[in-house]
């Protein structure tokens, strides 16, 4: 099990170049990475998809690059572009009847007229150190990643023990609310028939709410709530991406509490009804952050 929630970073720096990366991660429903780097590498891009996407399969996560280049560029004239630039200056100057020197600084500013000929998507020393601080800092989210796994793990295995319980004290309460509803119910049937003589009406009656006290109970429910938690906890132990799993099962568990409190809420067991309703609901919001 993983978290989607996690933050990594890390630097490198040599003497010709230093790199910084950071990651956060939060959760979401499908993998949506918002990636943020300098121009110049903006073919990294690519490898930062396909190692984050090797570390998580849901999420939001946000990429930042920050990257510095000490070494002495390779620069070059562009000597086309210079020589038209010139002309063009001159042509200016004759329309205008102006004579005057040109500014060779002023050409040298002009876009295009100075190029740089690195290749910094072929630089095997750039691309070495770019891989290996977006390394560290996946190793550094990942450590984070498990480490808010193994809360959200700790957290729902408490919650499943409260739910547990509370289905053991619902559990010891329908016999007695049964045979109390029982009790209740023939005695109000004996007064109501009591000024008539019809006993084969009295049993027929006494059968129909033997069958009416019989739709209160919920022993299956609470059968498969049991069944549901220790699917759960099973899940909660496997290794691959389980977070829609784990919400499919917990969808499954609050349908069944809501048809326990419906059959089944007197004044004994409404707070217990109420408890279990509150763990799963409490569960199904952690488990949104499970990759």
């Amino acid at each position: 099990m993983k978290s989607m929630t996690g933050y990594g970073k890390a630097k490198i720096q040599t003497n010709e170049m230093n790199c910084e990366i950071e990651i956060k991660s939060i959760n979401g429903r499908f993998l949506d990475m918002r990636i943020y780097l300098p121009r110049e590498i903006s073919f990294f891009e690519y490898q930062i998809r396909q190692h984050i996407g090797q570390v998580l399969s849901r999420g939001t996560v946000e990429i930042r690059v920050n990257f510095a280049d000490r070494r002495e560029p390779a620069l070059q004239l562009n000597e086309t572009k210079l020589l038209k630039y010139f002309e063009l200056v001159k042509q200016a100057q004759a329309i205008l009847n102006i004579d005057e020197d040109i500014s060779l600084e002023y050409l040298l500013n002009e876009p295009g007229i100075i190029e740089s000929v690195n290749n910094l998507d072929e630089d095997e020393q750039l691309a070495e150190l770019l891989n290996q601080t977006l390394q560290k800092a996946i190793e550094a989210l990942e450590l984070t990643l498990k480490a808010e796994a193994s809360n959200i793990k700790e957290t729902l295995k408490n919650s499943t023990n409260v739910m547990l319980e509370t289905l053991d004290l619902i559990e010891n309460e329908i016999q007695p609310f049964k045979e109390e509803l029982y009790s209740l119910l023939k005695h109000r049937v004996t007064e109501l028939l009591s000024n008539f003589n019809a006993e084969m009406m009295e049993q027929r009656l006494i059968q129909e709410l033997a069958i009416y006290i019989d739709k209160y109970d919920i022993q299956e429910e609470i059968s498969r709530l049991k069944c549901h938690i220790n699917t759960l906890l099973t899940t909660l132990e496997k290794e691959e991406d389980t977070g829609k799993t784990l919400n499919f099962i917990l969808q499954e568990m609050q349908r069944e509490a809501n048809t326990l409190g419906s059959k089944f809420s007197t004044t004994r067991t409404f707070t217990y009804v109420l408890t279990l309703k509150e763990e799963i609901e409490k569960c199904r919001e952690i488990v949104q952050n499970v990759a």
